[in-house]
Formats: structure tokens, C-alpha cells, sequence
């Protein structure tokens, strides 16, 4: 069999030297769209060749040298979008990418007119945006008295938050603050109103002198306002001027009186939607002030608050008011009460109530007029000491049951030249059974004495208990008492088995 061998000729190798170049690679497309082109550099014609629902070629071919245009629709999306297309010539091919930039937006989300008070405050504005960079301006002054705090994103939405100062002045202030950026923006009013005032330079205006006159002062306010006089003060005029530089009304008040025996005072309150605006202090001042002592600071500032004496902390000098010197009755309270002596000063004063102070010694010696006396709730008395004082008729107990009529002193004493009724009554009081510790009283120094009531007991459930076991009486008393002249109602031995408080001459 032959072999034929054949030699087959290889083929020569073709080379491609195709190139195709860009004047640019990426065409940034702004939010509103248009046509952008680049330029086409190859050996020869060229191709392009790509997809996007939202940018096309113009054409899809051309010779080197040629521009490739695209059109680019506006973007209508509030993020970046990218397209790719692939330019040939040969086996030489380019990418061209086409971004398209977001369409920016900024919609107000908050409301459009925000209204403060004076006082400081916290400003969000909400926005619907993709506006990377947000400048704000305001018109008038507003930049003085707002600040810009902070940028946040927050649940898919922008806030932009701002303080406002506190308004410090007299008069309301507004602002329109516009947010802008790439080409867009919003604009919010803010109006914050003024700082509420009633002021005068007079707080306290003085009239020298006990015979009948007249005062003026000046009010300045930016509101509306009400006052009200006291029985001795009668209104003259009130005139009102224009508004100042400030934006207060400056209105002149007049007001007179008669004559009268001391000095005397008046809180004027100006009030304006049920607030205290401002005080004023109208005082009729004595050229001979009538002076007096009171010693314990308590008692000092509960006559000042009652205006029966003008008081000082720091002296226990006062000076006494009309109604010190008139008034027939006075009433006092509270634990910072530690004394009440120094009410003689009070030359009419005839009955006096004294509850639920801290006073130990009760000492109203002082007093020429003085009658009647109820003394209620005053738990740290050890001492009742009358003396010359025309009291007839001293009571510590509030009436009816359950009350807190206890003395946490072992003994009671009482003195008294004058003296007829003494009550120191206490019956079911609970307060008793746990803190009373007087197992003693003595009425010895009183020898005006005709009834005194010491029954003093705590029952609870058919239980009885008492810690009083001894009264004090002198001899005279011991004797009246046998005599019948002298009442005196206590805890005697029962078959109950009460416990016998002892009469015991001293």
C-alpha cells in the first residue's frame, strides 16, 4: 500500500490594529436632561450599542471624528441613576457610562407659621429633601435671635432644628426664615411675642404726714391690666400716654386720702390674665412713728402679713399700722409662732385666737384689754401667764371630740390675777392617749378662779386612760371649791375605774 504524504501550506495570520477612543468617558447629565455628546476617534467607522429606558443615541453609528450624541430625559428620581454604552470599531471597543443626576426636591413638612412665647424654645422644621447641602437666611433681625443647632435624617425625612432665644424685650419680633439649595427652597415665619410687662420706677411711694392727700405714680405696660384699692385709697385720674421706644403705655395714677392717726399701707396689685404684674407699696408714713417690740420673729411676720405692724428680720422694732392700733380681735397660727409676747403694743386688742403654734410659754401680760383667750393646738405649752391682763376666760380646747388638744410637758401652770374660766378640756382624743404626758396642772397663782375644766381621758373601747393626776390649787381655792364657789371638773375614781385626779394645796 503507498503512502502518499502531502505538505499543506499554513495560513498567514491577519492582524487587527482597530482602535476607537472617547473625548470622554462619563457624561454627568444634570436633573433637568438634554443632549450631551462626545467625541469618536477610530481607524475606522464605529458602533455603539447599549439599552436605557431613559437615554438614547442619536445615532448608532459613525466615522471617526464624528460627535455620538445622547439625549437624556429629566430625571424625575430623587436618586443618581447610571446607563452604560459600548462603542466598537473592529475589536476595539469603549464604555461610555451616563449618569444622570438626582432631581432635587424640598417639600415643607412642618407647618409654615409657628408663633412662641417669649420665653426661649426649640424650632424643627421637617422637610421632604434630598438637597445635600441646605443654607438658611432670614430677613429683619432674625439671625440675632435664632440659631441653627443641627442637620438630622430621620424615618426618611430631613430636620432642621434651631433654638429661639428668649425675647428679653418689650415688644413682639418676627422672621421668615428661607432653607435653599440646588436651586431649591422653603420659607417659614416665626413670630414670637413680646416679654409681658407692667413696671413703674416707684415701687414704693411714701406720703408724709397723718393729714388727708394725694399720691401719683407712673405704671409703663405692654398688656392690659387690673388693680384694686384699698377702703382708704380713692382713684383721682388715670392718664395714659403714648407708647415709647420700649413699647410700653406709660399711664399716670392718682390716687388720695384722708387723714388718719397712724400710718398706714397698701399693696397695690397690678394683675393681668390672673398674673401679678407688678406690686406697688403706698404707704402713709407718720412723722412720729408709734414704735413697739416684738421679740419673736414668727410673731413679727405674721403681724407684717396681716399689716398690723411694718417688720424687719434683722430688728425686733416695728413700727405699728392703723389696724394695730384699732382693731379689737386677732387670730394667729403656724408652728413658726414660738412667742406671743409683745401683743400689749395693741392698745384695743380684745380677744386673741392662737392655734397650733410652738409657743411653750404663753405670756400676754402685756395686754390691758385683753378678755378672752382661745388657745387651741398648741401642744408645747408649759406656761400660761396672764398676769394683770383683763383675761377672764383662757381655753385650749377646740371643742367636740377627737381633736389634738395634748400637752407633751409633764406640767401646765397657769397665772393670772383676773381670771375666771380655764378650759383645758380633752376627751377621745387619740393624740392623748399616745402623746400627752401632763400628769399635772397648776392653777395656784390664780385666785380670781371660779371654774376650771381638767377633765382630760382617751376611751377606746370601754378602755379608759389618763395621765393627769394631780391639780394644784392655793388654800383659798381648796376652800372655795368645798364651798362651792369654785368649779372644777376632773377625772375622779369611778367604778369604771377611772383614775382620781388629786387636788393638792400648794
Amino acid at each position: 500500500m503507498a503512502t502518499i504524504l502531502v505538505a499543506c501550506e499554513k495560513e498567514p495570520v491577519v492582524q487587527d490594529n482597530s482602535t476607537v477612543s472617547l473625548s470622554e468617558d462619563v457624561i454627568n447629565a444634570s436633573p433637568e436632561g438634554g443632549v450631551y455628546e462626545v467625541t469618536v476617534t477610530s481607524d475606522s467607522g464605529w458602533r455603539v450599542s447599549g439599552y436605557s429606558d431613559w437615554t438614547r443615541p442619536t445615532a448608532e453609528e459613525g466615522k471617526s471624528g464624528d460627535k455620538l450624541k445622547f439625549e437624556v430625559d429629566p430625571s424625575g428620581s430623587k436618586e443618581e441613576k447610571t446607563a452604560q454604552f459600548k462603542v466598537f470599531s473592529g475589536s476595539a471597543v469603549e464604555t461610555l457610562t451616563i449618569v444622570s443626576k438626582p432631581a432635587y426636591i424640598m417639600n415643607l413638612l412642618s407647618e409654615p407659621q409657628v408663633e412662641y412665647t417669649s420665653d426661649g424654645a426649640s424650632l424643627n422644621i421637617k422637610l421632604d429633601t434630598n438637597v445635600p447641602e441646605i443654607e438658611s437666611a432670614f430677613t429683619s433681625s432674625g439671625s440675632s435671635w435664632i440659631e441653627f443647632v443641627k442637620r438630622e435624617e430621620m424615618f426618611g425625612n430631613t430636620v432642621i432644628s434651631f433654638n429661639v432665644l428668649a425675647n428679653e424685650t418689650y415688644k413682639g419680633r418676627g422672621t421668615e426664615i428661607t432653607l435653599s439649595g440646588e436651586g431649591k427652597s422653603v420659607k417659614v415665619a416665626v413670630n414670637q411675642k413680646q416679654l409681658d410687662a407692667v413696671i413703674t420706677s416707684t415701687p414704693k411711694v411714701v406720703f408724709e404726714g397723718l393729714g388727708a392727700g394725694q399720691v401719683k405714680f407712673t405704671v409703663r405696660a405692654n398688656v392690659e391690666y387690673t388693680y384694686s384699692l384699698p377702703d382708704w385709697l380713692t382713684l383721682v385720674s388715670e392718664t395714659k400716654g403714648s407708647m415709647d421706644a420700649e413699647g410700653l403705655v406709660p399711664t399716670e395714677i392718682v390716687l388720695s386720702f384722708g387723714a388718719n392717726m397712724a400710718s398706714r399701707v397698701a399693696d397695690i396689685s397690678f394683675v393681668s390674665e390672673g398674673k401679678v404684674m407688678l406690686n406697688v407699696a403706698v404707704k402713709q408714713q407718720n412723722p412720729n412713728a408709734i414704735l413697739c417690740n416684738i421679740p419673736d420673729s414668727g410673731l413679727r411676720s405674721y403681724l407684717g402679713k396681716l399689716g398690723w405692724v411694718l417688720a424687719s428680720e434683722a430688728s425686733d422694732e416695728c413700727e405699728i399700722l392703723e389696724p394695730g392700733l384699732t382693731s379689737t380681735s386677732l387670730s394667729l397660727s403656724g408652728g413658726s409662732i414660738k412667742s406671743v409676747y409683745g401683743l400689749g403694743a395693741f392698745p384695743e386688742l380684745k380677744t386673741l385666737s392662737v392655734s397650733g403654734t410652738g409657743v411653750s410659754v404663753f405670756d400676754v401680760s402685756d395686754c390691758r384689754k385683753l378678755e378672752e383667750v382661745d388657745a387651741p393646738y398648741n401642744t408645747n405649752l408649759t406656761e400660761v401667764k396672764l398676769g394683770k391682763a383683763p383675761v377672764v376666760k383662757f381655753n385650749t380646747n377646740a371643742g367636740g371630740a377627737y381633736d389634738m388638744n395634748y400637752f407633751s410637758a409633764s406640767t401646765v401652770t397657769v397665772s393670772s390675777e383676773y381670771l375666771k374660766e380655764l378650759n383645758l378640756r380633752s376627751f377621745d382624743c387619740i393624740f392623748l392617749y399616745y402623746y400627752d404626758n401632763c400628769t399635772t396642772i397648776d392653777v395656784s397663782a390664780c385666785p380670781a378662779l371660779e371654774k376650771l375644766d381638767a377633765y382630760r381621758i382617751y376611751t377606746l373601747w370601754g378602755n379608759y386612760r389618763t395621765y393627769l393626776t394631780k391639780i394644784y390649787v392655793s388654800q383659798a381655792q381648796m376652800d372655795a371649791y368645798n364651798a362651792g364657789k369654785l368649779q372644777i371638773e376632773r377625772v375622779v375614781k369611778t367604778p369604771d375605774h377611772h383614775e382620781e385626779a388629786a387636788l393638792v394645796v400648794k
